[in-house]
């Protein structure tokens, strides 16, 4: 019995706090929300592909490490030099597919960070449940609750933070017209990540030599982590110019009235508008307008594209598209 009930503690415990973590940073994709399925693919693949191709490789390459027998320094080269190298270029591995094969669905610094962020959710997940598994059938009750507090909360952030990087270079090498910076600044995305991640892993391998290595190590997390946070801010806010430059001159074209203008450019008219719908109104006219919105978005946000990155054929003929799929559903909306 005492088996199901550590277990399932240790599930809901790596699980919870997650759940809080992803909501909070979805929230913060306002303006246009990533499909639903592909943050599922996203988090999935952090959640499983990830930490297996992480411990096989790790597993591979601890081998030769070994040599250095038993003690600090193997912990040291293992946890500082073997792991963040490998486990952040496993996590990226979604970013890349995502990057490469689904490039309209990234459209700017924001969704980078999102996308790495749900990436090492899903990673510290599963990497959490195994280490409160392995602490409680290991050294108890009492080791099981300081992991859990550890893990969970003081550094829950960490792979997410970690891998954001990643994806913030990428989303920064998206809309970049210079063919070096699509290629540099992903790599330093990810070599910031693999950094950030050994100082941290180095720090909890020290404290036991001294507490300064962990307080470092907590010090360089948070600020990393409160970092990633302005930029967030930064990123919305430049998203919501993007969306009132872009829409303008939709409304001398017929595209968007200017009413549907001004509840486009503004996320709380935006909200207010579609509970004022579902309430007063209907189900389906709440669908019309998030449909809406959803498309005058993405309209502003290609034709920032298509100016600043130097985007081809591909994203006119989307441009285009939208343009027609929006007059048609205000047509239906009367």
């Amino acid at each position: 019995m005492e088996i199901v009930v550590g277990v399932t503690l240790s599930l809901l415990a790596g699980m919870i706090p997650t759940a809080i973590y992803v909501a909070i940073i979805w929230w913060f994709d306002r303006y246009e929300k990533e499909p639903l399925w592909l943050l599922a693919v996203t988090f999935l693949w952090g959640a499983i592909p990830a930490i297996i191709l992480s411990l096989i490789v790790e597993l591979i390459l601890g081998i030769p490490v070994s040599v250095l027998g038993e003690g600090l320094l193997t912990d040291v080269v293992e946890s500082g030099g073997v792991a963040p190298v490998v486990e952040e270029i496993a996590k990226a591995v979604a970013l890349l597919g995502l990057f490469g094969l689904l490039r309209h669905e990234f459209d700017s610094v924001l969704d980078g960070i999102i996308y790495g962020a749900l990436v090492g959710f899903g990673f510290a997940m599963t990497e959490n449940v195994l280490y409160f598994l392995s602490s409680l059938f290991t050294e108890g009750w009492a080791e099981w609750g300081v992991v859990v507090f550890l893990r969970a909360i003081v550094f829950g952030l960490n792979h997410a933070f970690f891998t954001s990087l990643t994806g913030a270079a990428l989303g920064f090498a998206r809309l970049s017209r210079a063919a070096w910076e699509k290629w540099l600044v992903p790599l330093f995305g990810l070599g910031l990540a693999i950094a950030f991640h050994a100082i941290h892993n180095l720090g909890a391998s020290l404290v036991e030599l001294s507490c300064v290595a962990g307080i470092f190590s907590f010090l360089t997390d948070w600020g990393g982590v409160l970092v990633v946070f302005v930029v967030m801010l930064l990123a919305a806010q430049r998203e919501k110019e993007w969306i009132t430059q872009e829409l303008k001159e939709e409304i001398a074209s017929g595209v968007l009235s200017q009413a549907d203008y001004a509840l486009t450019v503004s996320y709380r008219q935006r909200f207010v508008a579609r509970w004022e719908a579902l309430l007063g109104q209907s189900w389906q006219r709440w669908r019309q307008l998030g449909r809406l919105f959803h498309l005058a978005t993405e309209l502003a946000f290609k034709k920032y594209q298509l100016r600043t990155a130097g985007d081809g054929e591909d994203t006119r003929a989307t441009i285009a598209r939208l343009r027609r799929q929006i007059v048609a559903l205000r047509g239906e909306m009367g």
